[in-house]
């Protein structure tokens, strides 16, 4: 794990806050870096577009068990991940878009996985 996610997770255990795993801080740092990174510098991705791709990407890379390591992450819904998101950016990991809010991944809901009905955290079956 590389040091600065590793700060980013014990910082976040020192100030008692929801506990996302490392594995889960590094996933989705590398995540965002892939998918930010365009040759020669990186583009800013919002918020829906970064869900997008998180959403495609777990289950290109979990499969049809998505759900459980989502919510073994401690990723219920889009609020989960934008905290996660900004934790990591506190901890300089990543860098924010100006005037990028918390509310802004939090008002995309659930995270959906499967055929679009199945909430992770209410007995999904993806």
């Amino acid at each position: 794990m590389p040091a600065d996610i590793r700060s980013a997770y014990l910082a976040m255990r020192r100030e008692g806050q929801e506990s996302f795993p490392p594995e889960c801080l590094e996933y989705l740092f590398h995540l965002i870096y892939r998918a930010s990174y365009q040759g020669k510098g990186f583009r800013d991705l919002p918020a829906a577009e970064l869900c997008r791709i998180f959403r495609a990407q777990a289950a290109a890379d979990f499969g049809v068990l998505a759900g459980e390591a989502l919510a073994r992450f401690g990723l219920r819904s889009y609020g989960d991940m934008g905290r996660a998101v900004f934790l990591l950016a506190r901890n300089g990991c990543l860098t924010l878009r100006e005037g990028e809010t918390i509310e802004a991944y939090a008002s995309l809901g659930p995270i959906r996985m499967g055929k679009g009905t199945e909430t992770i955290g209410e007995g999904t079956d993806a």
